[in-house]
Order: C-alpha cells, then structure tokens, then sequence
C-alpha cells in the first residue's frame, strides 16, 4: 500500500508540483486576507477572497486526485483574475520580481512605474494562461495512459 502512494505521487510531474505549490501559497495568502480582514459575507471583498479561496483549493484537490478537467477551474481563474481581481496564481514570484527592481531603480518616472505594473500585469495573465495550459496537457497525459 505504502508502494502504491508513493509511486502515485512520483508519476505526478514535477511542473505539476511547481503549480500546486503556489496553488496552495494562493489558498493561504487568500485564507490569511480573509482572516485578517474579517470575515463579512456581505462584502464584495470578503466574497472574492472566498471565491478565489475555493478556485485554488479545488485545483490543489483535482490535481492530486488527477482530474482531467482541471484546467477548466484554471481557465476560469485567469479570466476572474484579469477582469475581476487580480490575484494571480504567480503573484508571489512576480512581486519579488517587482520589489528587486523597485529597490535598484531610484528616482524613476510615473511612466516608467506605470510600464513596469502593466507589465507585470501582462506577465501574469500569461502566466496563468500557461498553467492552463500545462495543467490540461499534463492531466491529459495521465487520463490517457489509465485508459
């Protein structure tokens, strides 16, 4: 029995394990907004979180489990990400990104802090869409090796 876990977590590939890591660094940064914040159901604010909360949680789920359809629950992040709120499964990475470059560049322009956030933006969405893409091709591979 002990085999058989193990061996079903090492066939999960190593990409899927990059994504359920900032899956879940989404999920805890969600739960921690929302406990910080206060829970008000009756907020927009408090209801994004909780949405946002479940999207990152289900994918964490469906990807252990190897659900096929996950990337449906992806696909519809990176649209309520771009359109809604802009929580973005790598956010962390490019905040860190963000904070390099803000410590190294001193005295720069409106525009030029405008053109790094847009970018950023940018790079996000992107992102995103590529989990996407990765999660649909890398769950696709496992269902077609079952059947």
């Amino acid at each position: 029995m002990k085999d058989k876990i193990v061996d079903y977590f090492r066939s999960i590939d190593l990409r899927m394990y990059f994504i359920l890591l900032f899956c879940f660094a989404g999920a805890l940064r969600n739960l921690r907004s929302l406990l910080t914040s206060g829970f008000d159901y009756a907020s927009a604010y408090s209801e994004v979180l909780v949405a946002m909360l479940v999207m990152y949680m289900a994918q964490v789920l469906l990807i252990f489990i190897r659900e096929s359809k996950v990337w449906i629950i992806s696909a519809i992040q990176a649209f309520f990400c771009f359109y809604v709120y802009p929580d973005f499964t790598f956010l962390p990475a490019i905040a860190i990104l963000q904070n390099i470059i803000w410590h190294y560049a001193h005295g720069v322009s409106y525009g030029w802090m405008l053109f790094i956030s847009l970018s950023s933006i940018s790079a996000l969405f992107s992102l995103e869409v590529l989990k996407t893409y990765f999660i649909y091709v890398l769950t696709q591979e496992k269902v077609n090796r079952r059947l």
